[in-house]
């Protein structure tokens, strides 16, 4: 058999504006945008550049540090100077309790816990203060211009602000870490304190009501208001969600979900790939590849499978695999299958 893969390229390019304005639709935050992740492209934004305090979205920064810095296996023991400050949301830690990196993100993230966010970064680099600016370095690194952190809590202080726009490009960063990605998206999970377990649950409940949903952050206080980040899967994308400052995030997410979903194009067709086979009564067998892609930039398709089979191929056999690119990023795999058999040559007498 030739080991040869025969590629076919189709591109399909598409324009659209780098940022789309909404028509007709009211929501509660003063601060608002909505990111597709793969393009990178605004497909709404209000006020998404104005710098305002982000609350507990924060922890989208310290526990991606942590996730990219530290060992999930770790054990911390939690000191005096871990908890100096901690205020508001908690998992209740002590001094001297015993608990693992994993766990303090997993309190950090669902449950919002300051007091593990602050642990996470002290075990990080030895001080608040030495987060803080590793915190700004990110920053920086990533993109996000108009950010300035001073905790890792994300409480009020006159340095600490951000944008929408900034938190979706940090967000969109993040959700590139597995670890991050897997524990920002649990609707709830055990933890450890001093070998002694409790469950925790995520304070964003759209992950309870919208199956599409992966997280990511909700946060509140009372200079920031209520802040939420979500990013949905829809159909191979990601969508990223920034609200802050509203009265009813809630609806809002939902609405602006709704909203970028119709900004997707859908490819939905059964692709019929005649392929060579060799040692049965037919030439070819017409297998067959089943796309439901949306994609909202330019998309790219390749196919990838053996010039010639070799019969007997079985029913439902996968002979090769369709790869579909948006921006040159992968959104989809589809299987090419042989949907029916195909017997070796058989001569009649």
């Amino acid at each position: 058999m030739c080991k040869r893969i025969i590629s076919f390229i189709f591109a399909f390019i598409f324009a659209f504006p780098s940022t789309v304005y909404a028509q007709g639709i009211s929501i509660s935050a003063d601060n608002a945008i909505v990111y597709d992740k793969i393009s990178s492209t605004v497909l709404y934004q209000k006020n998404s550049d104005k710098r305002v305090a982000m609350a507990s979205t924060t922890k989208i920064m310290t526990c991606l540090i942590a996730c990219e810095k530290l060992n999930a296996d770790d054990v911390v023991i939690i000191s005096d100077n871990m908890l100096k400050g901690t205020e508001g949301s908690l998992i209740y830690l002590k001094e001297g309790d015993r608990i693992s990196v994993y766990d303090l993100i997993k309190g950090a993230m669902l449950a919002s816990g300051n007091d593990a966010a602050n642990a996470l970064a002290v075990y990080t680099s030895s001080s608040i203060k030495s987060f803080v600016s590793l915190m700004n370095v990110y920053a920086k690194a990533i993109g996000m211009e108009s950010t300035s952190f001073a905790t890792p809590s994300g409480l009020d202080n006159a340095k600490h602000y951000s944008t929408a726009y900034d938190m979706a490009k940090l967000t969109a960063y993040a959700l590139d870490n597995e670890l991050f990605k897997s524990v920002c998206s649990m609707q709830k999970a055990d933890i450890s304190i001093n070998g002694k377990t409790q469950t925790i649950y995520n304070h964003n409940k759209l992950l309870y009501q919208i199956e599409d949903c992966i997280g990511v952050k909700t946060g509140f206080t009372t200079k920031a208001g209520r802040c939420l980040v979500t990013a949905f899967d829809y159909k191979g994308n990601t969508v990223i969600i920034v609200t802050l400052n509203a009265g009813d995030d809630w609806n809002d997410h939902k609405k602006l979900y709704d909203y970028a979903k119709r900004k997707y194009k859908t490819l939905a067709k059964n692709e019929i790939i005649n392929i060579s086979v060799v040692g049965a009564n037919e030439a070819t067998v017409s297998c067959v590849a089943k796309f439901d892609i949306s994609y909202f930039d330019d998309i790219s398709i390749k196919y990838y499978y053996y010039p010639i089979l070799y019969a007997p191929v079985l029913q439902n056999t996968v002979v090769g695999e369709v790869k579909i690119f948006s921006n040159n990023r992968l959104i989809g795999t589809v299987d090419i299958i042989a949907p029916e058999s195909v017997k070796v040559w058989q001569t009649t007498r």
